[in-house]
This record gives C-alpha cells, sequence and structure tokens, in this order.
C-alpha cells in the first residue's frame, strides 16, 4: 500500500470515529461543568455513581470488541453470512451482560455507592442518579455493539451520526433539565439523569432503524441460521479473555479511585476534572485505535500476514506520536484547565498538579495501547489479557493500595507514583508483540487463499479511492 494512500485511507476511517469520541468526550465534560455550577455535592455523586457504569461500560467494550474482531477478519474474508450472524450472537451476549448488571443496581444501589464513599449525601444523591441511568444500560449495550460493527467494516460514519444526534438531544436536556431551562424545573442530578438516558435510547433507535434497511450491510430481518455450539465456542474461547481483561481492569481502575477517595474526599472533583481532561488525548487516538482493528482485522482475515506486520509497525508510529503531541497540550493548558470546571481553593490547586504530572506520564499508553488493539485483531485475547488487566491489578492497584492503606502517602506523591509504574507497561507490551500469536487468520477459508486476496486488494483499492 502506497504511504499516501494509506493516509487517506486511515483519515476516511479515523476522522469519523474521531469526531464521534470527541462528541462522547464532550458530552461528559458538558455534565462535569453543569454539575460543577450547580454544586460540589453533585459534581462528585455523579462521579462516584458512574465508577459503577464505568466497570459495565467495559464489559461491553470488551464483549463487543471481541465479537468484532470476528465480524472484522469476517468482512475481509469476504464471508458475508458469518459476519451477520457474528453481530446478531454479539447483540444477544450484550443484552444478556445488560441485564445482570441492571439487576444488581436496582437490587443493591446503596451498597455500590458506599463502596466507593462514606459521605451520606453524595450517597443519596448518587442513588438517585442511578436509579434513573440504570434503564440506559440495555440501549448503551445495543448501541455500542451495533457500532463496533459498523466500525470494522470500514463504515464509522453511521455510528457518528449517532454520536451526534446523541450528543445534540443531551446537550439540550442537560441545561434545560439541571438549571430548569425552557419552563422545566431544575432537577439537578435527576436531570442529568433523564438526559443520559433519553440520548442513549435515541442513538440505540438510530442505530436499529439503519439495520432495518435493505441496502445495510447488517440487514436485521435477512433470515440466517444461527451459530452452532463448536462455532459459538469459537467465538467465546476469543471473546471471553477480553471482556476478563477489560473487567479486571475497570474494576482496577475502580479499586484505585477508591483509595484515592480513602486518602482525601476532597479531592474527588480534581480527579474528576484530571480524567476528564486527559482522555482527550484518547478522543485523538481513538481514530488510530479504530484504524488498527479494521486494517490488522482485515489483512489477517485475507491472509496477508507480511502486510500485516508492516501496517502495524505504521499504527504504532501513528498512535505514538498521537500521544505524544497530546500529552504536550494537556501540559501547557494544565494551568488553565481546572478554571473551567468551577473547582475552586484547594481542589483547584490540586487538580493542575495532577495534570502535570498526567502530561509528564501518559505519553507511554501511546505505544502499549496500539499494541492492545494490534493483538487483539488478531485474536490473541490471552496477551492482551496480561499486558492490560493483570498489569494493571499486580502495577498501578498494588501501588495505589501500599500508598493509601499502609505508608499513608499524600494525594500528589502516590498520583505521580501509581501514574509512573505505566511506564513497565511499554516492555511487557514489546515482548508480546515480539512473539508475533497475534499473526493468525481466524476465518479458516477452506477455497483459494490467492483468489480471496485479489478479491479484497480491489475492494481495498476502491474504498481508497472513496476516501480521496
Amino acid at each position: 500500500m502506497q504511504q499516501r494512500s494509506f493516509l487517506r485511507y486511515f483519515m476516511g476511517l479515523a476522522l469519523p470515529v474521531i469526531l464521534q469520541q470527541l462528541l462522547a468526550h464532550l458530552l461528559a465534560m458538558s455534565d462535569t461543568i453543569m454539575l460543577g455550577a450547580f454544586s460540589e455535592d453533585a459534581i462528585s455523586a455523579v462521579s462516584v455513581a458512574n465508577k459503577y457504569f464505568f466497570i459495565y461500560n467495559l464489559v461491553i467494550f470488551g464483549l463487543s470488541n471481541g465479537v468484532g474482531l470476528f465480524i472484522s477478519q469476517y468482512h475481509g474474508a469476504l464471508q458475508k453470512e458469518n459476519e451477520n450472524r457474528t453481530l446478531r450472537f454479539g447483540l444477544r451476549l450484550c443484552v444478556y451482560t445488560a441485564i445482570i448488571f441492571m439487576v444488581i443496581l436496582l437490587v443493591f444501589p446503596s451498597f455500590i455507592m458506599s463502596m466507593f464513599v462514606k459521605n451520606e449525601v453524595l450517597i443519596r444523591l448518587g442513588n438517585v442518579y442511578n436509579g434513573i441511568v440504570v434503564f440506559s444500560y440495555l440501549p448503551y449495550a445495543l448501541a455500542q455493539m451495533m457500532g463496533v460493527g459498523y466500525r470494522v467494516i470500514a463504515q464509522p460514519r453511521i455510528p457518528m451520526y449517532a454520536g451526534c444526534l446523541s450528543f445534540l438531544l443531551n446537550i439540550a436536556l442537560n441545561y434545560a433539565l439541571i438549571f430548569g431551562h425552557f419552563g422545566f424545573p431544575s432537577l439537578g442530578v435527576v436531570g442529568a439523569g433523564i438526559a443520559t438516558l433519553c440520548s442513549r435510547i435515541v442513538e440505540a433507535l438510530f442505530l436499529c432503524a439503519v439495520a432495518l434497511r435493505k441496502e445495510s450491510e447488517f440487514y436485521l430481518l435477512t433470515a440466517y441460521t444461527r451459530f452452532s455450539l463448536r462455532e459459538k465456542y469459537k467465538i467465546a474461547q476469543r471473546a471471553i479473555p477480553l471482556v476478563c481483561n477489560e473487567f479486571i481492569w475497570s474494576l482496577g481502575l475502580s479499586f484505585i479511585f477508591m483509595n484515592y477517595c480513602a486518602v482525601d474526599e476532597r479531592y474527588i472533583p480534581a480527579l474528576t476534572v484530571v480524567d476528564t481532561i486527559a482522555s482527550m488525548i484518547y478522543v485523538a487516538f481513538s481514530g488510530c485505535s479504530a484504524v488498527t482493528g479494521v486494517v490488522i482485522g482485515n489483512d489477517l482475515g485475507a491472509g496477508k500476514l507480511k502486510q500485516a506486520k508492516l501496517d502495524a509497525k505504521k499504527m504504532i508510529r501513528i498512535g505514538l506520536s498521537i500521544y505524544i503531541v497530546g500529552c504536550a497540550l494537556v501540559l501547557c493548558t494544565s494551568p488553565i484547565a481546572p478554571f473551567l470546571f468551577s473547582l475552586q481553593g484547594e481542589s483547584r490547586h490540586m487538580a493542575m498538579q495532577l495534570l502535570m504530572i498526567k502530561a509528564c506520564i501518559t505519553w507511554t499508553q501511546g505505544y502499549s495501547e496500539t499494541i492492545y488493539y494490534i493483538l487483539r485483531a488478531g485474536g490473541d485475547t490471552r496477551s492482551v489479557l496480561c499486558i492490560d488487566g493483570l498489569f494493571t491489578c499486580f502495577g498501578p492497584l498494588l501501588l495505589s493500595t501500599l500508598c493509601a492503606r499502609v505508608l499513608h502517602i499524600p494525594m500528589l506523591w502516590m498520583f505521580a507514583i501509581v501514574e509512573g509504574s505505566s511506564i513497565f507497561k511499554i516492555f511487557i507490551a514489546t515482548w508480546f508483540y515480539r512473539k508475533e500469536t497475534w499473526l493468525k487468520n481466524l476465518t479458516e477459508r477452506k477455497h483459494d487463499l490467492h483468489e480471496t486476496r485479489n478479491i479484497t486488494e480491489k475492494k481495498s483499492t476502491s474504498m481508497y479511492q472513496k476516501c480521496e
């Protein structure tokens, strides 16, 4: 693939994903800004309440992307029927997962909140928010699986349009319901919950409506036989380690947050602001992650292993560059950014210092996360579990527990130690990448592979031309 053609193809796939992630991030940022202007208790309560959703979100992320790697490779191997059957299997799994998380939150709301904080006011406000948002878990799961399906077949604009619609609706409802504009009552945390619920329902309905059109790649009304148990096991064998990884990783980060809260609950708003601003770097990187899954997955599905190795090196360079630039921008804006969130006194000063530390360390993720997506595209989910979930447990989580529960180190030094541990992740990720266990074709094509490569190359060339 020519360098210029590759860049055109990259931008054609990456920009819609970046825009969608940017809108989602601006949505979360607007929630934080609006709730911060309403009260610091509101922003703290919703931040803590969202920790349970964070775990759920990453489980759905792992499940949908575990299924998505098969959709990507079936698409590269031109097996449309298996591509569609895989998506439907993934939708069912996501629905079952959503129901389990909903039942747990509905039965044990106060227990879940009390795991993170002891402040009764925060627990009460968090329960109110979760009591509304819990009903958005099911449409959110459907939207995520459909969005992954379209992204891995190089149609990222469809989930981008859904994200735009969700973003605009959520912003409008937040403004109206949190503060009481346009004749609505001022509902605070309740208004934020209603806005989130409505926007997620609309996003799911949009994606499902697109999939009901006959010209859609995933026409849901087409009758396909379901996968056999053997085929389901084949998908589950790859997806379950990825789900476990996301669950362990999200649980680890949640426990790290609990350790920060144990040191000083006053700094919860500062930590929320740091996470919100620093995740802007991931917004820029999200396009790279999506393209990595599509390019590597399609290369492997078509049996082009040498091309997959070359493309993997390109994606590593791009991912690292994005993170370095992003970290530099966060470092430059760290003295100004906390003012946007109405933080006062010690919280504002702490947020500035934590942002500086974050910016000096986070560049390491550009390298290790790109390798994460390369390994995942090749179905090497066990290695993914080692470099992501298990590393979080035996690295940052272990260090944060020692700092908070044993050594009682102040927040600033504890944050620096925990974040600094990610430097070691570079060496671990490199070792798994060089093993090349990710270089495999999961689709097991039985016909002439040479013919498949020619067809796929013609298809790819037409896609590059569209990007021009």
